[in-house]
């Protein structure tokens, strides 16, 4: 993930932080965070407000945190599989008992090393901890109905790397916007303009109940590097794709074949900064600070969090494609990702969504891996009618 505030001006001295990576971009305050995987949004004033973490509730406590040893018992979320016991890919012969495999003896994955979520067959996507890093920072939430394009809800998020419990952060985050856009859309008469709307204000809605889940992880108000991430998240509804992002992760459609692919998220980051400012892009965004964030979420998260949002015409088959900078660390402009999807279809690697987004995160990891990455993707066909037949209205 990236950070970097919008002020470059320096800030005033400050007491001495922690020690963290290179990288950090100036911003209001002081140095925001930083997104490749790695954000660093150190040395911002601490908000005046109180803010008192909430407890798990009994039964869902999270397992995914560092030093995590098997799972914690209790309901699962009605989007996730039933819980299976994985033979240790070690020895490929035991099975995991009290974290530890019974024949051999090996350690059990972090379950958030990789992760694959596919709630519909024409949606799909794939988190994974990628080469370099030693948690999965990155948090991937789906879901969708059953028929091929007619509605599904995708969630990105990013944890900000060097902040505490990024990764557990991005993962309320994730599933805390979800339910928000998974709840039906009160359209009115139903028309295209009325269905945009009330999608852009359900996006709206899901970014502060993100907001809200991340700043519930708080577990010490005087960390000076408190949990945060990144956001972007898509409604899909009939023909039409209503999208919106907080940070640098992206969101790009992207068509099978032909003119029309586009990025469609607008990156808030230093990198983006320059690129308005006349900078070539590949310059930009591999030059110094070129992954410092301005927004993101968080206690210490800019005062407006109002996403970007746009909406594009799913008039022709192709992927609509939500991503942590992980991916497009590696293959940026739209037509470069148009091609790539392109090539890995050729090699029949898109056989699902998630078949394909694993086939990206496998991309990704071979062209270094330097970050986390999660690809969540939702396949169009063809033009699908617009929503109206009153089932979300």
């Amino acid at each position: 993930m990236t950070g970097d505030p919008t002020s470059l001006t320096p800030p005033p001295p400050a007491p001495p932080q922690p020690e963290r990576e290179p990288g950090v971009g100036p911003g209001p305050g002081g140095p925001a965070p930083v997104s490749q995987g790695n954000v660093d949004r150190a040395d911002l004033p601490t908000p005046p407000q109180t803010v008192t973490p909430t407890p798990p509730v009994a039964g869902e406590e999270s397992p995914l945190d560092i030093g995590w040893t098997g799972v914690v018992p209790g309901a699962r979320s009605a989007y996730e599989q039933a819980p299976s016991a994985p033979t240790c890919p070690a020895c490929g012969q035991g099975h995991f008992l009290d974290g530890y495999c019974d024949h051999c003896g090996a350690k059990e994955p972090d379950p958030r090393d990789h992760i694959e979520e596919s709630p519909a067959t024409w949606v799909g996507g794939v988190s994974d901890i990628g080469r370099r890093h030693t948690r999965n920072e990155d948090a991937v939430a789906l879901a969708a109905e059953p028929a091929l394009g007619t509605r599904a809800v995708l969630v990105v998020c990013d944890g900000v790397s060097n902040t505490t419990d990024s990764h557990i952060a991005s993962l309320a985050g994730a599933r805390a916007a979800r339910t928000v856009l998974d709840q039906p859309l009160a359209t009115g008469v139903g028309t295209p303009e009325a269905i945009r709307a009330a999608a852009v204000r359900r996006l709206n809605e899901a970014v502060q109940a993100a907001n809200a889940a991340v700043i519930a992880t708080v577990t010490d108000r005087a960390d000076p590097t408190p949990p945060s991430c990144t956001f972007t998240g898509a409604v899909v509804t009939g023909g039409t794709a209503v999208v919106g992002n907080v940070g640098d992760s992206r969101i790009y459609w992207l068509p099978d074949s032909g003119d029309g692919a586009r990025q469609l998220s607008r990156d808030d980051s230093y990198a983006a900064d320059r690129i308005a400012s006349g900078v070539e892009r590949k310059e930009a965004e591999t030059g110094p600070m070129a992954h410092s964030i301005t927004r993101w979420l968080g206690i210490d998260a800019p005062d407006d969090l109002t996403p970007h949002t746009t909406e594009v015409a799913l008039d022709r088959a192709g992927w609509l494609m939500l991503c942590s900078d992980g991916l497009w660390n590696y293959c940026s402009e739209a037509s470069d990702l148009q091609a790539l999807l392109a090539r890995l279809t050729g090699e029949g690697r898109a056989g699902t969504p998630t078949e394909l987004a694993r086939a990206l995160v496998d991309f990704a990891n071979n062209a270094g891996g330097a970050d986390n990455i999660t690809v969540a993707l939702a396949r169009v066909e063809q033009a699908a009618p617009t929503e109206g037949d009153g089932a979300h209205g």
